[in-house]
C-alpha cells in the first residue's frame, strides 16, 4: 500500500497522521483548499499528475471528495472518505457509487441509508488524539476562558421566514407543524416523511404565482433548511433560558442581537483555542444538528477529549458508546436541559467526576489508531 493523505483545512488532520504514524502505515500528504467540491479543472489536472507519479495505491481523505473519487475510479485507486459531516455537502451524488468508494460515516443511520442506494457505506465512529489536546497555557489565559455554559457553533440562522413568506396559509402552516413536530422529538427524524410530494408540487405552484425566475423548491434543499431552521430554534431557546440565569459563552461566525445575556466570543481556533474553551467551560453544549440521525458528533468527541462536560441532546449512539449520567450527561427536552445544568453547576464535585470518566472512555475506547486499524488494518 502507498497512501496518498489528502488535507484541506478541516478537522481531524493531526490526530490521523499521529495515528498513521503509531501504526507505521507510510503516507504522503497533499493539500488542497477547493472552492468548489464538484468543479475544478485546475485540480483534476494537478492531482491526476501527482497520483501518476507517486504510484500511489490509496487516497484517504477526510469528507468525501467527488473529484477525488473521480480520479481514483479513473486511475483505479481505493478511495477512503471518512464522514463527519451530516448530511453530506454536494450537490451531485453519483460519485458516491463509484467502485473505488470506501465511505466510512460517523453516523450509522446515514450510513445505512446510503447502502440501502448502492454506496459502499460504512458506520465508524469519530475518534480523538487527548496529546494533540493537551493544553499548556497560563493561568491568565485559562482563566479568560472560563464561563458556567458554552456552545461552540453555528446559530444556524436561515431564510426559512424569506421561503415561506410567498407561501398560502395553509402551505405555510403545515411546514410550521413540521418544524414544530420535529422540534419536541429527540432521537427521532420526522422531517424526510413529511416532505411529500404534494407538499412540494403545492409549494412550487404557489412560488410559480410570484417568481420570475422559475424558482423551484427541490426535495434535499427544503429538508435541510427545516432541519437547519429547527436546530437553530432549539439553541436560540437553550442559550435565551440558559444566559438568564448563568454566564454564557458563544463561539460562533453567527450573532443573534435577541440574545442579550449572551457573550459572544467570535470564532474559535479548532487547535489552540478549542481546548481551553471545552477544559474551562463547567458545561459544554451538544445541541445536534437533526440531520444527524443517531450518530456522536464530532463535538462531543472533541469536548470529552478536552477533559471537559458535555450536556448533550439524546442521539442513540450515545447511549450505546456512553454511560449516560456517568461519563457525560443527555437532557430529554429543553426543560430537563435546564434543570440537568442547574444540578450539576450546584454539584462540582459530581460535574469534575463526569468530565474525567468522559476523558477516559475516549481516551481508550476512540483512538485514532483504532479506527484507523478499522480502515487498514487488512490492507498493511
Amino acid at each position: 500500500m502507498k497512501l496518498l493523505f489528502f488535507q484541506w483545512h478541516s478537522f481531524m488532520n493531526k490526530g490521523i497522521e499521529r495515528g498513521l504514524k503509531e501504526l507505521d502505515i507510510p503516507y504522503d500528504t497533499f493539500f488542497y483548499q477547493f472552492n468548489d467540491w464538484e468543479k475544478d479543472d485546475d485540480f483534476l489536472e494537478q492531482f491526476r499528475a501527482y497520483l501518476k507519479a507517486g504510484n500511489y495505491t490509496d487516497v484517504l481523505s477526510v469528507n468525501f471528495s467527488p473529484l477525488i473519487s473521480i480520479l481514483c475510479e479513473e486511475l483505479g485507486i481505493l478511495y477512503t472518505a471518512w464522514v463527519y459531516d451530516s448530511p453530506i455537502h454536494i450537490r451531485n451524488t453519483d460519485s458516491l457509487k463509484n467502485s473505488c468508494n470506501r465511505i466510512f460515516f460517523f453516523d450509522r443511520g446515514q450510513a445505512e441509508g446510503y447502502c440501502k442506494n448502492g454506496v459502499n457505506a460504512i458506520h465508524l465512529p469519530l475518534a480523538v488524539d487527548t496529546d494533540v489536546f493537551r493544553i499548556n497555557a497560563s493561568k491568565r489565559e485559562k482563566e479568560s476562558y472560563r464561563t458556567d455554559v458554552s456552545l461552540v457553533g453555528k446559530l444556524y440562522q436561515t431564510e426559512y421566514t424569506y421561503f415561506t413568506a410567498p407561501l398560502q396559509g395553509y402551505t405555510k402552516g403545515y411546514l410550521e407543524g413540521i418544524v414544530n413536530a420535529q422540534g419536541k422529538i429527540y432521537g427521532g427524524y420526522l422531517i424526510p416523511e413529511l416532505i411529500t410530494d404534494e407538499l412540494l408540487a403545492r409549494m412550487n405552484k404557489e412560488y410559480a404565482r410570484v417568481a420570475t425566475d422559475g424558482f423551484k423548491m427541490g426535495r434535499r434543499e427544503l429538508e435541510f433548511m427545516l432541519a437547519c431552521e429547527t436546530t437553530g430554534r432549539e439553541r436560540y431557546m437553550t442559550l435565551a433560558l440558559l444566559s438568564g440565569h448563568y454566564q454564557v459563552d458563544l463561539y460562533s461566525t453567527d450573532e443573534d442581537k435577541r440574545l442579550k445575556n449572551v457573550r459572544y466570543r467570535g470564532y474559535a481556533d479548532y487547535y489552540t483555542q478549542m481546548p481551553l474553551i471545552f477544559s474551562q467551560s463547567r458545561i459544554n453544549l451538544n445541541i445536534s444538528l437533526k440531520t444527524i440521525l443517531t450518530g456522536i458528533p464530532l463535538r462531543v468527541i472533541d469536548v470529552l477529549g478536552c477533559g471537559g462536560f458535555v450536556l448533550s441532546n439524546y442521539q442513540e449512539e450515545l447511549m450505546e458508546y456512553f454511560n449516560a449520567g456517568e461519563e457525560l450527561v443527555v437532557y430529554e427536552n429543553i426543560e430537563d436541559l435546564f434543570y440537568k445544568a442547574k444540578y450539576y453547576l450546584e454539584h462540582e464535585d459530581e460535574r469534575k467526576q463526569v468530565a474525567l470518566a468522559g476523558f477516559e472512555r475516549v481516551k481508550r475506547d476512540f483512538t485514532f489508531r483504532e479506527r484507523l486499524q478499522t480502515m487498514y488494518g487488512e490492507h498493511k
